[in-house]
């Protein structure tokens, strides 16, 4: 695929994922990991490390909109911060040692999860 072709996908992708983690307030990376893998042809360990780099500024962008329109819940914020901040170094550190293929599976597993807990509860 020629790279002005693989930019202009991804400036779509982020525009589309951009849309859905300030839309639904998550999900931007359970979109962005396997489209980096699929676009790109990216490891998966090198795609979930760019997504979260990529998820940054786009939460950051989404919570001052929540905070500015008054859809903020200061009672979870700082507990859930510290647990994120301590939970994302641990698992920098695991992702680091799996094989790429045991981390797909893991977060295939997950969305998957994810997904039917979603439909179940919209029932």
């Amino acid at each position: 695929m020629a790279r002005w072709l693989q930019i202009i996908l991804l400036i779509f992708l982020g525009l589309f994922v951009g849309f859905v983690n300030g839309f639904l307030g998550a999900g931007g990376g359970m979109l962005l990991v396997p489209s980096i893998i699929a676009v790109l042809k990216m490891d998966a360990k090198k795609a979930h490390a760019t997504a979260i780099l990529i998820i940054l500024p786009i939460c950051v962008a989404s919570g001052i909109v929540y905070v500015l329109k008054g859809a903020f819940d200061l009672g979870i914020f700082i507990p859930c911060l510290i647990g994120t901040i301590i939970g994302g170094v641990i698992g920098t550190f695991i992702l680091k040692k799996l094989k790429s293929q045991i981390i797909t599976l893991i977060f295939s597993g997950v969305m998957i999860a994810a997904g039917v807990i979603m439909v179940v509860r919209a029932i």
